[in-house]
């Protein structure tokens, strides 16, 4: 079979290159493109010069070009304040079910189940939420680091 030059269908591979692509593909490599710019791994004018690409693109092939070199999880929601405030507010929720239940209805069987997964909550939460705030922290430090 012959190709002419405006037939779509080529051999091999490069069929696959040709292929129109989908906005999906387009919006999740624009996407990875803002996470690399916010977590540092771009500067702004590398970060605009790949966005322009990216739009300009004409295959997957080349939108998977200009996305190669971060790592896959790039796209992951980092940690905010407003999570580590979540946590603390947990934390504190759960210390007033296990006081209330521990006053007022000690000897109830659902309380006393109530009481063991607001135990739990105060056993685990702590850890988490310190986590979380050793996360935003750093964030924090390396934005500043960055704008200097």
């Amino acid at each position: 079979m012959t190709t002419q030059p405006g037939d779509e269908r080529a051999a091999g591979s490069a069929g696959t290159d040709r292929l129109p692509v989908p906005f999906y593909v387009r919006e999740q490599a624009l996407v990875t493109l803002k996470a690399a710019l916010a977590q540092g791994r771009l500067t702004e004018d590398e970060h605009d010069a790949r966005v322009a690409q990216a739009s300009a693109a004409r295959s997957p092939a080349e939108l998977a070009a200009l996305t190669a070199d971060f790592p896959a999880g790039i796209t992951a929601r980092l940690p905010a304040a407003r999570d580590v405030w979540v946590g603390a507010g947990l934390i504190m929720a759960a210390v007033g079910v296990l006081a209330v239940i521990v006053l007022l209805q000690p000897d109830n069987s659902l309380a006393f189940l109530a009481a063991l997964g607001a135990a739990a909550t105060i056993l685990l939460a702590p850890g988490i939420t310190v986590g979380l705030m050793v996360d935003v922290l750093h964030q924090r430090r390396s934005r500043r680091r960055r704008s200097r």
